[in-house]
């Protein structure tokens, strides 16, 4: 069974903070377009974590929201065609 979920421009994926691992792990299938990972603790102020030009796995520390956006200044921007899946209930 999958345990993932595809993230898109607009959407914010909401993190489980219920477990004590603190980890999970994101996948960048690159397109036509760099893709921005944002993260927020409140929902509201989100800042940028990383900008990914490739095709990527990679394991990340869990915050309570994370965004994407094809811009690290705008995070409304389209990323394209790339793809985002994150899995963040790596050990629960």
């Amino acid at each position: 069974m999958a345990n993932y979920q595809e993230i898109v421009v607009g959407t914010a994926h909401v993190v489980s903070m219920n477990s004590t691992y603190g980890n999970g792990v994101i996948q960048i299938d690159y397109g036509n377009t760099a893709v921005t990972l944002w993260g927020s603790i409140n929902g509201t102020d989100y800042v940028v974590l990383e900008t990914f030009s490739a095709d990527t796995i990679k394991e990340l520390v869990k915050c309570n929201n994370f965004k994407v956006s094809g811009s690290s200044s705008n995070i409304a921007t389209s990323i394209g065609t790339s793809k985002v899946y994150i899995s963040t209930s790596i050990g629960d």
